[in-house]
């Protein structure tokens, strides 16, 4: 693996058409409707870590509270991108990482990919944990990219707010100015630095 992984690659590699198969198992979504629900579950969770940056050693009791012996944990072959099996062990696992990352957002944000994406809620409720928990892991097994994860994060914003429909980028805190291109970034970029935060905290 490069240095610096492009988080967001490095993590759909996970999500093979075995795994999409396996999880549809108990959702009976559309394939490529899971796919994107996936997606934007995994950019969603990104950007609540993004926003966690400032918090001292979040990074780390975040990652500490995936256990190496747990289920899901073992199921995942890191080095080889690969998700060996998959049962729902991440339904309960993964809710306490929401529940860190997002506390009383959670609920909303899973709303939000639910509409947004065109899948069942509970579908949306169950691959944000499924997404919460391959993300902690994947750090967790790159234990070295915590001490940048922070730098990695903010250099790969754009792309991965670019993921992530408009109704979520919302809830985490982003304007839509966020995503303009250069042109008018430094623009948007100090229009949300004066109004953003209070703005956007409803």
């Amino acid at each position: 693996m490069s240095m610096t992984p492009n988080l967001q690659i490095e993590l759909r590699r996970f999500i093979s058409s075995n795994v999409v198969s396996k999880l549809n198992k108990f959702y009976f979504e559309n394939d490529a409707l899971l796919i994107k629900g996936i997606d934007v579950s995994i950019g969603t969770i990104l950007m609540g870590l993004y926003n966690k940056a400032e918090e001292s050693d979040f990074y780390s009791e975040i990652v500490a509270m995936v256990e190496e012996d747990s289920t899901f944990y073992q199921e995942v072959d890191f080095n080889a991108g690969r998700i060996l099996s998959v049962d729902d062990c991440y339904r309960l696992e993964g809710n306490d990482l929401l529940k860190e990352l997002f506390s009383n957002k959670k609920g909303r944000i899973s709303e939000m990919v639910s509409n947004e994406v065109g899948i069942k809620s509970e579908t949306a409720r169950e691959i944000l944990n499924f997404s919460a928990l391959l993300v902690v892991s994947y750090l967790r097994s790159n234990l070295q990219l915590l001490e940048s994860l922070k730098l990695l994060l903010e250099d790969q914003k754009r792309d991965i707010l670019n993921s992530i429909p408009p109704g979520i980028k919302i809830i985490l805190g982003f304007s839509n100015y966020e995503t303009v291109e250069e042109k008018n970034q430094s623009i948007g970029r100090s229009i949300f630095t004066l109004f953003g935060h209070n703005f956007f905290s409803f």
